[in-house]
């Protein structure tokens, strides 16, 4: 069967393909509106373009989290994103609508606050741990896999996708995992802790703190590579292609650091925005959370260093 149109006869199965194309063009948009909705976007356009503040950000986020899983069910189009909505709904619950009142209570400032600020922090990873479990617990209720959301360190060795060198030779993450590591390492190092390693005996200073240290990059590490990342992804990738998965993640991530973040402001949504974009990728290319977390630990170390010494 065909049909005649004003360029001649077109088949039914590129009329479907072409349909097929457009519904799937219109699933990718729908997921980049739902992010910038669930974003900091809105608090940031009302602040910085109206000079005005938006109340009651948590619940309004909540309520169009639940509008969006509402959609779903109104257009079945949109029904494999049911998933990244319904976890993007929680991880707003999670950490912005419970985490304040936890974190606030007067148990959790007693065990937390009044000692050094490594101490206060610790208590932020803690709790960032625990709502992290929750959500991988709830993306697996949605039926995410273990391999989905990544948990596990991943082929380390696994070539850099879309990365090749003079002559064809494909990259490994072991070689580009490694040197960025070393460089992200030493770039924070400069800027962070730069007058500190001019000063003598700065080891000394820092050497009892090193325990805690540690235990905040790698608790912070973890928690915002699962809950920020993975969990996400998992919800995302079986519906739009991995790249727009990435650029969605790292730029919700980024913007979630325009207030409070260290950097804070368009820095703040510039710097961790690209760090988030080679962490999804080093997560997507080799399936795990290896390079991610090293990576992260590797930065996360060196902010808890400068922590440490005020």
């Amino acid at each position: 069967m065909s049909r005649l149109t004003s360029d001649g006869l077109v088949g039914d199965g590129a009329l479907a393909a072409g349909a097929t194309s457009a519904r799937h063009t219109a699933l990718i948009g729908a997921a980049w509106l739902a992010t910038l909705l669930l974003s900091n976007l809105p608090l940031i356009v009302a602040r910085e373009l109206f000079g005005r503040d938006i109340p009651w950000m948590t619940p309004l986020w909540l309520g169009t989290a639940l509008l969006l899983v509402a959609a779903t069910y109104a257009w079945p189009s949109l029904r494999s994103l049911r998933g990244y909505f319904v976890l993007m709904g929680l991880i707003v619950l999670l950490v912005f609508g419970l985490e304040p009142l936890i974190v606030n209570s007067t148990p959790w400032q007693r065990l937390f606050t009044g000692r050094s600020l490594l101490v206060e922090a610790l208590g932020g990873r803690i709790y960032l741990v625990a709502a992290t479990l929750l959500a991988l617990f709830g993306a697996s209720l949605l039926g995410a896999s273990r391999r989905e959301l990544f948990l596990s360190t991943g082929e380390m060795k696994a070539p850099v996708q879309g990365l090749t060198l003079p002559g064809g030779r494909r990259v490994s993450w072991l070689l580009f995992g490694t040197v960025m590591t070393v460089l992200l390492a030493a770039l924070f190092s400069l800027f962070a802790l730069g007058p500190l390693l001019n000063r003598a005996g700065w080891l000394a200073l820092v050497a009892p703190w090193l325990p805690l240290i540690l235990l905040n990059a790698a608790l912070n590490a973890f928690g915002e590579e699962a809950i920020y990342r993975a969990a996400p992804l998992a919800m995302l990738l079986p519906a739009i292609p991995a790249r727009h998965a990435i650029g969605m993640t790292a730029l919700w991530f980024g913007l979630g650091h325009f207030y409070g973040g260290v950097p804070s402001g368009l820095m703040g949504l510039i710097g961790p925005g690209l760090l988030a974009l080679l962490m999804g990728k080093a997560m997507v290319d080799t399936r795990g959370m290896g390079w991610p977390w090293i990576l992260h630990v590797a930065i996360d170390i060196i902010i808890f260093t400068a922590m440490a010494v005020g």
